[in-house]
């Protein structure tokens, strides 16, 4: 038999095996776990194939050779290169091994993707579907690391789906703003808008925060400013005296369908004669409809009866405004801070240009500047009830059906919410939005700060946020606790030791010449289990500038390079300074007051849209006690400094007055 004939038999028997077991078992032959084994092969079956081709049928094996030897080659070559670290951009000291990208399936329902970042050990992007995104995410870390620019590629993907913002500053960049209105308005989304910057009332939308919303939404959205008063009773018990107090005037105003914003709230709670108004506003109403009865009429005059008390001298019956101080004397003067100054001109609308419900419901690009620098209580207090708005807004969003909630879930990012974050604001947020598909994130530099808002703040914002990006721990602390956080995995550490020995043996005396030699080799191994860190902090403290630690649902980690979004300075000259969006307003700008009231009798006064449109005006009516107002608080500043100076000077052994 020659040797062309051996081959030909050869083929036969191939061709035998391979019609009556398939290829599937010849590769299900090969270990499971060693890819490497999978493709060489691979490359010897299409080597077999090519010598076995020889014949009649020799470009069919040919072709089939060919392919099988060029899969197993890039087989080989992939995992060959799996284990190289790329150079340059993708390089990090961490020497973490990132785990698989989350696996989901665009879907009808949910077909929005988000990109995170580039895994530094193998280039990966990292991207997470809007179903991941409503379970929200903070951005920790010290400042000048990332979380900012983090922040903004995922918003730059939210505008270019389509979806709405609410960008609320803690710390007033002016670069931010522009960045914020430039994305926007490169996307085709300029209209969308909205700016709220209570430093510069030239620079924003007008926002009146207490004008959507029931009576106990908005008494409720203006007591979150005050502190907590569960572990005093007394302070707890004229907190819910206010909070009924302010219910009850809410509701009459409500009731009459006027308009209001927070210096007529405020002149309403410490002037009487602004109650005695309003009380005939209603009169003059309940007369032309006295067929028409309402809960809010009786409370509020059952309210007004508790504040009067009789005359020390002529015994007539009147509003005691030493009870009004009492029960609103620290309520009123937030109010009034709220309306005067540069805050007043964007608060003090009765067409609020800024609405989060309605912002939220149709997708709205809203950035909100909050000056906690120069102005650091007003900037707390304003984002605080910035934040009980916005719960408000949250909970109307869950009443509407799936069909009509944010679709790509709206995007809300605090940036520095240690600043003017509220636990009693933000708690319930956090464990209910995702089913009103918003996506909540927040930005903080240590847990020390965020720790100060409330013991349990920092333990709901961890325990709610599925996705974590962390960047350069700013102290030790901080990034224990990220170590803590990300847990222990078990090391297995394998020791070896060798001892050598040999000893020699000689007859009696050592008389003999042939001694006897003897040698022993003894090898020891030792394998011995421990818990470390993942990653520890003094590998915490390596990451570099846009570099971030994505800990995902508690166990999938990823080293992450967050990319940088910027427009060169071309670009921005071109796309230009912020322009405030004015959108069309209704509101007429006089009231008619009482005549007004008389003049229609068909209809509820809360069903005309026409008389939603007229305002209460106390704080026009009302000046001179404004102006009054401010010089006495003007004087009691003034007075309180001379006598913290006297206490001062004679606690130093000074006497100004010798």
């Amino acid at each position: 038999m020659n040797e062309y004939e051996a081959l030909q038999q050869d083929r036969v028997k191939l061709q035998q095996w391979l019609h009556a077991h398939g290829l599937m078992e010849l590769l299900s032959e090969f270990p499971q776990g060693t890819k490497q084994a999978r493709a060489l092969g691979l490359m010897g079956l299409g080597w077999t194939l090519s010598a076995a081709g020889m014949g009649e049928d020799a470009a069919l094996w040919d072709a089939l050779s060919i392919a099988l030897s060029a899969w197993g080659a890039s087989a080989s070559c992939k995992s060959f290169l799996a284990h190289l670290k790329w150079p340059g951009l993708f390089s990090s000291e961490l020497g973490l091994q990132s785990a698989e990208p989350p696996i989901w399936t665009p879907s009808a329902h949910n077909p929005h993707a988000y990109l995170m970042g580039y895994t530094l050990d193998k280039g990966t992007p990292i991207q997470l579907s809007g179903e991941h995104l409503c379970r929200h995410f903070l951005a920790a870390g010290m400042t000048g690391v990332g979380k900012t620019v983090s922040s903004t590629l995922l918003m730059a993907q939210q505008i270019s789906m389509g979806g709405g913002v609410l960008w609320v500053d803690g710390k007033l960049d002016p670069e931010n703003m522009e960045m914020f209105f430039h994305l926007a308005k490169w996307l085709g989304r300029e209209s969308d808008v909205r700016i709220v910057n209570p430093a510069n009332p030239k620079l924003s939308n007008t926002y009146n925060f207490i004008a959507q919303g029931s009576p106990d939404q908005v008494a409720s959205r203006i007591l979150s400013t005050l502190p907590s008063t569960q572990s005093n009773a007394g302070s707890d018990y004229y907190k819910q005296a206010a909070n009924q107090g302010l219910i009850c005037v809410i509701g009459a105003i409500q009731w009459l369908g006027l308009a209001y914003n927070c210096m007529d709230l405020a002149i309403l709670l410490t002037h009487p004669k602004a109650l005695l108004e309003l009380d005939e506003k209603i009169n003059a109403c309940l007369h032309v409809r006295s067929h028409q009865h309402d809960p809010s009429i009786a409370s509020f005059k059952l309210f007004l009866e508790s504040c009067k008390s009789s005359h020390p001298l002529n015994g007539k019956t009147q509003i005691d405004t030493r009870k009004l101080r009492d029960l609103f004397g620290g309520v009123a003067g937030r109010l009034f801070v709220y309306g005067s100054g540069s805050c007043g001109e964007v608060t003090n609308t009765y067409h609020s240009e800024v609405d989060l419900f309605e912002g939220m419901r149709q997708g709205q690009l809203m950035y909100c500047a909050l000056p906690t620098m120069g102005q650091h209580l007003s900037a707390q207090n304003f984002g605080k009830i910035l934040l009980g708005d916005l719960r408000c807004a949250v909970a109307k969003l869950q009443a509407l059906p799936k069909a009509s909630r944010p679709d790509p879930p709206f995007l809300i990012w605090l940036d520095e919410v240690a600043s003017y974050g509220s636990a009693n604001a933000l708690a319930t947020p956090f464990q209910q939005a995702r089913s009103a598909h918003i996506a909540l994130g927040v930005g903080f530099q240590e847990h020390a700060s965020v720790q100060e808002l409330g013991p349990s703040f920092l333990s709901t914002i961890l325990g709610n946020t599925y996705n974590k990006l962390l960047f350069k721990p700013s102290d030790p602390q901080t990034a224990k606790a990220w170590a803590e956080m990300i847990g222990r995995h078990r090391v297995f550490e394998t020791s070896v030791s060798t001892q050598h020995s040999r000893s020699k043996a000689f007859d009696f005396l050592g008389l003999a010449w042939d001694s006897k030699a003897a040698q022993s080799l003894s090898q020891t191994h030792t394998r011995r289990e421990r818990e470390e860190y993942r990653l520890s902090v003094e590998r915490l403290a390596r990451l570099d500038v846009g570099q971030a630690v994505l800990l995902h649902g508690a166990t999938q980690l990823y080293d992450l390079r967050i990319p940088k979004l910027s427009f060169l300075p071309h670009m921005r000259r071109e796309l230009g300074e912020v322009v405030i969006q004015r959108p069309a307003s209704t509101f007429k700008p006089k009231s008619r007051g009482l005549e007004f009231l008389k003049s229609t009798d068909s209809s509820s006064p809360k069903d005309g849209h026409a008389r939603a449109q007229e305002g209460l005006f106390f704080y026009k009516k009302y000046e001179q006690f404004l102006s009054e107002r401010v010089c006495a608080e003007q004087r009691l500043g003034l007075a309180q400094e001379e006598l913290r100076r006297a206490k001062f000077q004679n606690l130093g052994g000074l006497h100004p007055h010798a």
